[in-house]
């Protein structure tokens, strides 16, 4: 797995020289990653963890790898997202989002300049975020899920 984690690493470091390139405030949650990704940009907060639902209520963008809780999330804030899946569903996820007009999906190789350009162009484009606002309305008509336990009764 240390070659995934190289991966990972390097994928981290593309998006935060994308984010200062443009110059523009962000937090980055990392993982236990985070230690090893402390930048020099003062715009661009690294941290281990968010609060990851109260942060996207506020955010233009979303990049994310593209896991399921994750673009959840993302619908419930009405936050664009950009996706760079690395494992499993992650890209085919990423990439349903792109196709349903809620986002981009890039390569994990993208460059720092393409995810730049992506995240410039996401956050410019009010589609993505009427989009993201009916995938929200959609998903909030759907009923509460019954998670009692039917082997006691409760």
């Amino acid at each position: 797995m240390s070659g995934l984690r190289t991966a990972v690493t390097d994928l981290y470091r593309e998006i935060m020289a994308a984010l200062s390139a443009l110059g523009c405030d962000a937090i980055v949650s990392a993982g236990s990653l985070a230690e090893r990704l402390r930048g020099t940009d003062p715009r661009v907060t690294v941290v281990e963890h968010v609060p990851q639902p109260a942060l996207l209520c506020r955010a233009d963008l979303f990049v994310t790898h593209g896991g399921r809780a994750s673009l959840l999330d993302a619908v419930q804030a009405a936050t664009p997202v950009l996706g760079l899946g690395i494992l499993a569903d992650q890209p085919g996820n990423a990439a349903a989002f792109a196709r349903r007009g809620l986002g981009r999906a890039l390569q994990w190789t993208a460059t720092h300049q393409e995810t730049a350009d992506a995240m410039t162009a996401v956050p410019g484009n009010s589609g993505y975020k009427g989009a993201m606002a009916g995938a929200g309305a959609e998903l909030a008509r759907l009923p509460p899920l019954d998670i009692r336990d039917s082997t006691s009764g409760n």
